[in-house]
C-alpha cells in the first residue's frame, strides 16, 4: 500500500510557536523579538531540508511545544527586570545631579581627579604663602578653576559617581535617628552654607532651607559669605541646623576655620528647649592624610567649641559629622572653669595650635587652629 505524502506538520508548529513568542513579547523589546524571529527562521529552513522525524506517541501541536512558550515567558520576565533596573538607575542619576550641580559639571573620572588635585595643591600653597602678592596670585588660580562652587560640585559629583550617598541624604537619615520633628511646630530651618544650586534639601517637606553661596548658581541661593550673613535676633528666626558641606577646607586661613565653627553658634537657638545642630563635611584626606589633623583631634576641637558628635561616618572620599550644640549650663560651666582670656559659651578656652601629629613627606597641610584673640 502506497503512502500519500502529507504536509510537514513540523513547519507549521514551528511557525505557530514563533507567533506565540512574538505575541508575548512587547514592541519595546525589539532586539529580543528580532532574535526570536531569526531563530525561528533558521529552524524552519532546517525543517524544509530534511524529513521530519516525529517521536512516537507525541503530536506536533503548539500546546505540546511547552519549551518555546516557556522561553518566551523567560524573555519577557528578563526584559521587565531590565526595564525596572534602567528606571531605578535613571532616578538615582537624577538625584545625583540635583545634589552635585548641573550637567555642565560632569567631567571624565581622570580629569575630575586631576582638577580636585589641582585645587588641593593651590590650597596648600595658599596656606604657605607669606606675602599678599603670593596669596593674590594663588587665589587667582583658584578662581580660574571655578572657585569654591566648582570645587564643591566636583567633590560631590565624584562621591556620587563612586556610589556614595549624597551628603544631604546622609544628614537627614542621621538626623532622624536622634531627632523627631513635631509637625505642629514650624518647619525645621536649615542654613546651607556653600549651597551652589540650592537643591540639597528641597525634597524634604518638613525642612525650610536658606541657601547662601559666594557664587550662586540657583535663583533661590543668596550671595553671601558665611561671616557676612545677617545673624538673626528674634528666637523664631534662628536656625535649627547650619550645614557646612565642603566649606571649611576651602578656607585658606587655619584660624578662620576655627572661627567658622565657632560662628555657627550665632545662628542656633539660644535655649535648650529647641535643639541646635551642625552638619560638617570634609574631604576624608583632611583627616587621614594630614600632618596636623586626625579624627580624634577634630573631636577635641569640636568639643572645645561646644559641640557633641551625634553621628559620624566616612565614605571613600568624604568624612561626615552630625553635631549637636551642648546644653547651655554645660557650656557655661566649662567657660567659667577656664583661665584663658576670651573663654565663653561658644568656646571653653582650650587652645589648639598648629602642631604636627602625623609626620610624612606625602601628607597635606590641612589644619584647624582655635586660638581666638581676646575681645
Amino acid at each position: 500500500m502506497s503512502r500519500t505524502k502529507k504536509s510537514k506538520p513540523g513547519v507549521k508548529s514551528q511557525q505557530a510557536a514563533a507567533s506565540v513568542a512574538a505575541a508575548v513579547n512587547t514592541p519595546a523589546i525589539e532586539t529580543t523579538a528580532a532574535e526570536t524571529i531569526t531563530s525561528t527562521d533558521v529552524q524552519t529552513e532546517s525543517a524544509k531540508k530534511g524529513k521530519l522525524i516525529r517521536p512516537r506517541g507525541k503530536r506536533g501541536g503548539v500546546k505540546h511545544k511547552k519549551g518555546t512558550v516557556k522561553q518566551a515567558g523567560a524573555v519577557l520576565n528578563a526584559a521587565v527586570k531590565e526595564a525596572r533596573k534602567s528606571k531605578t538607575n535613571t532616578l538615582k542619576s537624577t538625584e545625583v545631579q540635583n545634589e552635585s550641580g548641573t550637567a555642565a559639571n560632569r567631567v571624565p573620572p581622570a580629569e575630575h581627579a586631576e582638577k580636585i588635585a589641582k585645587f588641593h595643591t593651590l590650597l596648600k600653597q595658599l596656606e604657605q604663602a607669606k606675602t599678599a602678592e603670593e596669596k593674590d596670585e594663588i587665589q587667582a588660580g583658584l578662581d580660574s578653576l571655578g572657585g569654591l562652587a566648582q570645587y564643591q560640585a566636583w567633590s560631590l559629583t565624584g562621591s556620587a559617581k563612586s556610589g556614595q550617598t549624597p551628603t544631604s541624604k546622609w544628614c537627614m537619615e542621621a538626623l532622624k535617628d536622634v531627632y523627631e520633628h513635631d509637625r505642629n511646630l514650624p518647619k525645621f530651618k536649615v542654613l546651607d552654607v556653600g549651597a551652589i544650586t540650592g537643591t540639597a534639601y528641597s525634597k524634604y517637606r518638613w525642612v525650610d532651607a536658606t541657601y547662601i553661596d559666594l557664587h550662586p548658581q540657583g535663583d533661590n541661593v543668596q550671595k553671601y559669605s558665611f561671616f557676612d550673613f545677617p545673624v538673626p535676633i528674634p528666637p523664631e528666626d534662628k536656625f535649627n541646623m547650619v550645614a557646612l558641606s565642603l566649606v571649611i577646607n576651602f578656607v585658606g586661613d587655619m584660624r578662620k576655620r576655627g572661627e567658622m565653627l565657632r560662628h555657627v553658634h550665632n545662628y542656633l537657638p539660644e535655649h535648650d528647649n529647641v535643639p541646635g545642630f551642625c552638619f560638617l563635611v570634609l574631604p576624608l584626606s583632611c583627616l587621614t592624610n594630614s600632618r596636623y589633623m586626625n579624627q580624634s583631634h577634630l573631636r577635641a576641637i569640636l568639643g572645645s567649641l561646644g559641640f557633641n558628635v551625634l553621628r559620624q561616618s566616612d565614605s571613600a572620599k568624604l568624612s561626615r559629622w552630625l553635631l549637636q550644640r551642648k546644653p547651655l549650663q554645660e557650656r557655661k560651666q566649662s567657660a567659667e572653669k577656664s583661665d584663658t582670656p576670651g573663654a565663653c559659651l561658644e568656646w571653653d578656652g582650650t587652645i589648639f595650635k598648629k602642631r604636627e601629629l602625623n609626620p610624612g613627606n606625602d601628607r597635606n597641610n590641612f589644619a584647624i587652629v582655635v586660638d581666638p584673640k581676646p575681645e
